[in-house]
């Protein structure tokens, strides 16, 4: 506004209601400072709208958070698969049991007691065969809990890879599965060992050390043999059920001797009350017929054993005393392997569980997915026994049929959770 009508007398007139405005706007060089006001206001305003971004968190919170997780989702696997086992060996545990009392009630040197501590010392046994399943079942119980809490969700929103929440129940389940292997099974084949000689007690019978059987050839100065008996006696030193096929020096078949027992002693085997068969005579009844041998006493209890009855720490050296005598170690090998390869097992079938329990609860199909978590998790443990046959008999090696069926689960879930986790 100007006043008086004369040029240049350029003066602003007071801002009103706010006194210090008036005074400012009064000031010399007022109007210079109300030119430079909107750049002010404007440089203010991107500086509070700063202040109100999100800062991002220092490196150390963005890795405690995933830790976090990590931590409580393996927790909650962890207890899941303790429950699920916990309640599958009980279950064996009881119907074990009641099978004591079933079949030796009418013992009077039986009692409950009795049946209840033989079914306990079978139960550590018995668990390590349940134990693909329990971790089968315990991680979709885990990971569907999870989907169903709406867990899963936040885990995904914040960031966290599949494969880095999964590693605390991959790592559970190969620790495990060592734990199984190296510890357990010494303690689960020793105490089972004791079950079936109470067993034994009661039936009046030898502990059975081979239900399929035994087969092993030996050699001797006068040509080679191969023996088979139903089952081994107790001491280690006598068959049951023995058949022997004696060969020449050449390695000829010479004559065939069956009988009810055969008893070692001093190097040789004495087949008593025994038939002898030869191509050229007819059968011909003996009291004693010999076999020579040049097996010990300590080989013949070391080699003479089911697999199930060696621990993991045995096996190797019964699979380098049995070699020497000639024994086909295929079945050993394959159990040897078979509890290497058990961390492995548990690992494939927790990739099995990832598969189907990781989609969200409001995307439906759960029932449809569960079905086939279980179905493929006994597919994978139906092909795994055919596959331990054909090691057994020699068709397929030991070691490859093993390991073969656990790395190709583990490989195909690994392959399904790329898939649906990262595209």
């Amino acid at each position: 506004m100007r006043l008086g009508g004369r040029p240049g007398a350029d003066v602003r007139r007071p801002a009103r209601g706010n006194p210090v405005r008036r005074a400012r706007a009064l000031r010399p060089g007022a109007a210079q400072d109300a030119r430079r006001a909107p750049e002010h206001d404007g440089r203010r305003r991107r500086r509070r709208g700063q202040d109100l971004r999100p800062r991002p968190a220092a490196a150390g919170g963005l890795a405690v958070i995933p830790g976090i997780l990590a931590r409580y989702i393996t927790r909650r696997f962890t207890a899941s698969v303790l429950v699920i086992l916990a309640g599958m060996s009980l279950l064996v545990f009881l119907i074990d049991f009641i099978e004591f009392l079933r079949r030796f009630s009418d013992k009077a040197e039986f009692s409950a007691g009795m049946g209840f501590y033989m079914a306990l010392l079978r139960a550590p046994n018995l668990s390590e065969t349940v134990l693909p399943f329990a971790f089968l079942f315990g991680a979709m119980v885990g990971l569907l809990g999870l989907s169903r809490r709406l867990e899963l969700v936040v885990v995904r929103a914040s960031g966290v890879s599949v494969w880095r929440f999964l590693a605390g129940p991959f790592a559970v389940a190969i620790g495990f599965g060592l734990l199984s292997t190296f510890v357990i099974n010494p303690f689960a084949v020793a105490w089972k060992d004791r079950a079936d000689q109470i067993e034994a007690s009661l039936t009046g019978a030898d502990a059975p050390r081979d239900q399929n059987g035994i087969w092993f050839r030996q050699d001797s100065v006068d040509g080679p043999s191969v023996i088979y008996a139903r089952r081994m006696g107790e001491d280690g030193l006598s068959l049951l059920g023995p058949t022997a096929f004696v060969f020449d020096q050449q390695g000829r078949f010479r004559e065939k001797a069956v009988a009810n027992t055969a008893t070692f002693s001093s190097g040789r085997w004495v087949f008593r009350n025994a038939t002898v068969i030869t191509a050229e005579r007819p059968p011909q009844a003996v009291e004693a017929y010999i076999v020579p041998t040049n097996l010990t006493r300590s080989q013949l209890r070391q080699t003479l054993q089911s697999p199930q009855a060696l621990s993991i720490w045995s096996l190797p050296g019964y699979i380098e005393a049995a070699g020497r005598t000639g024994l086909n170690t295929d079945r050993y090998r394959l159990e040897l392997n078979t509890l290497l390869g058990r961390p492995v097992f548990l690992a494939a079938m927790v990739a099995i569980a990832a598969t189907v329990s990781l989609r969200l609860f409001r995307q439906g199909g759960i029932g449809r997915l569960v079905v086939t978590g279980v179905g493929s998790g006994f597919l994978l443990y139906v092909v795994t026994e055919i596959v331990s046959d054909l090691g057994e008999n020699g068709v397929v090696d030991p070691a490859l049929a093993a390991w073969l069926p656990s790395v190709v689960a583990l490989t195909f879930g690994a392959t399904a959770l790329l898939h649906l986790e990262d595209g």
